[in-house]
């Protein structure tokens, strides 16, 4: 169902992709496939995603810039690298299970 509804975007030819918890019903085999699909159609159509997820592993994968929204506020944006790798506000540290 989400290639197909996937498909049924890209044909519309757009250079914006908005995709809101794609793969959340995905075991783990199929959302990498998934996830390595849109990564592909991104670099050969120069496609912008814009992803909604609760997957952190999602945005490392796709994402060169992300956002962490908390109670509808951006917390932290910028590259992948700074907003998981170094120390952020408590909210992004306690999601992501970091002490």
């Amino acid at each position: 169902r989400q290639r197909v509804a996937l498909a049924r975007a890209l044909v519309r030819r757009r250079p914006l992709l908005l995709l809101d918890e794609p793969f959340a019903a995905l075991g783990p085999a199929l959302r990498r496939e998934m996830l390595t699909l849109v990564a592909r159609l991104q670099a050969e159509q120069g496609l912008t995603v814009v992803l909604v997820s609760h997957h952190p592993d999602d945005a490392r994968w796709l994402a060169q810039q992300v956002a962490f929204v908390w109670n509808g506020k951006i917390l932290l944006a910028g590259p992948v690298s700074t907003v998981f790798d170094q120390p952020g506000p408590p909210e992004l540290r306690d999601y992501l299970g970091a002490q």
